[in-house]
């Protein structure tokens, strides 16, 4: 019964990430790093005239197909750096679409993954960083942040005194707008 759940759950998580990105938004794709970083789409498109960006997130699909006035091009998704859809950026990385939520002084992303809880699996926000645009996205977890930032032991040694868990990294400070990780961050390099 349980194996039977866990299909369901995949085809059903298979489904929703089976993208058409068009809309009322313009939408469209990031080649690269810099593109993103110059807020510079390629593709664009709002839906008219029939152009559309199909993800193909169909168990993690590698390949992102542009139907751009009756033509079809195929992108891999190792060769762009990503896009935007609704007002949204998302960066791909081996195959996985994140999306960005910070950019400032190193990224942060979130991605949904299944977790199981209680009679089934269930897609929860999973939370990743990378410290450049370019750089490999990683876990968001203190580890991670201290083994990439070994030379700024005074953001090391505040991150461990102000955070108990990894979870506690996504802390959001809504009075002054920012992630908590990103002010100490920002401390860290002011008091140097």
């Amino acid at each position: 019964m349980k194996t039977i759940k866990l299909m369901i759950a995949i085809c059903i998580m298979a489904s929703l990430s089976q993208k058409t990105i068009a809309g009322t938004q313009t939408t469209g794709l990031y080649l690269t790093s810099d593109d993103f970083i110059n807020h510079k789409l390629s593709f664009e498109t709002d839906g008219s005239n029939g152009g559309k960006i199909r993800l193909n997130g169909f168990f993690e699909s590698g390949k992102v197909v542009v139907t751009n006035n009756g033509k079809e091009q195929v992108f891999s998704k190792n060769e762009i750096f990503g896009y935007r859809s609704n007002g949204q950026d998302y960066r791909f990385f081996n195959n996985t679409a994140y999306k960005i939520l910070d950019t400032k002084y190193f990224y942060i992303y979130s991605s949904p993954k299944l977790i199981q809880q209680g009679k089934g699996p269930k897609p929860v926000d999973t939370y990743y960083y990378s410290s450049t645009a370019k750089s490999e996205v990683q876990p968001l977890s203190i580890k991670n942040l201290e083994n990439t930032y070994a030379e700024n032991p005074k953001f090391k040694y505040m991150v461990e005194a102000e955070f108990s868990s990894d979870n506690a990294l996504v802390q959001y400070d809504a009075a002054i707008k920012e992630y908590k990780v990103k002010y100490i961050f920002d401390q860290s390099a002011q008091n140097k």
